[in-house]
């Protein structure tokens, strides 16, 4: 039964938090829609907070792994192709998750004075470094990537994944859309098939010189 009312209050967070934001979730609020108690909440999680922050924690891995999905369905493509198809996907729906997003800001603001809150944040983030280096390595099977390369290579795709969202937040229309991602894709591919397919060139022949002295005795 405890853990059964663990993740009744943590799938209601869930829910909650990307309807109505962090500040806009209330303890009565997580304890009506979970079926639980007030009791609950501190028994599990210590506090609101608590159980907001490993909320917000755990959609983002879920939002993870759901776009690692689409990159594992395209498994046929090259990493390039699987990265936009990727970022393609975290666009897609940002819709669904800008309440969620916009909770994980105020969460980072919130770090600055709670060390406990800013070590949950860099353990995230070092797990979804993780998980964004699988979809890295399981992009390029036939390739060794060294560890410290995939990990640098996670990071960078998570700041520009963070960076998408958040200039989206202040400015959707401008932000690239999953279908510029494809358009961008297609000449990508298209290269590779034509890089593949051109026939190499053709040796140059070269004809000697013609020796001048030949047509000194011609004209002699």
């Amino acid at each position: 039964m405890a853990n059964a009312n663990k993740a009744a209050l943590l799938d209601a967070a869930k829910l909650l938090i990307a309807e109505r934001g962090y500040a806009g979730t209330s303890v009565r609020d997580l304890v009506a829609a979970s079926g639980t108690n007030l009791a609950a909440v501190n028994y599990h999680f210590g506090s609101r907070e608590q159980l907001l922050t490993q909320a917000v924690l755990e959609s983002f891995l879920e939002w993870t792994d759901r776009i690692g999905c689409v990159s594992d369905a395209n498994s046929a493509a090259g990493p390039m192709e699987q990265v936009l198809a990727s970022l393609s996907e975290l666009l897609d729906g940002f819709a669904e998750h800008e309440g969620l997003f916009a909770t994980f800001l105020e969460a980072l603001l919130q770090a600055r004075r709670s060390p406990e809150l800013r070590r949950q944040l860099a353990s995230h983030y070092a797990e979804q470094r993780r998980r964004v280096g699988e979809i890295v390595t399981a992009g390029a099977p036939d390739e060794r990537i060294a560890d410290r390369s995939v990990e640098v290579i996670a990071s960078l795709l998570i700041a520009i994944s963070d960076g998408l969202l958040l200039q989206s937040l202040l400015d959707p229309l401008a932000v690239p859309t999953g279908e510029d991602l494809a358009v961008l894709a297609r000449p990508m591919g298209a290269a590779k098939v034509s890089g593949r397919s051109r026939p190499a060139p053709a040796t140059a022949r070269t004809s000697a010189p013609e020796d001048s002295t030949e047509h000194d005795h011609s004209k002699g």
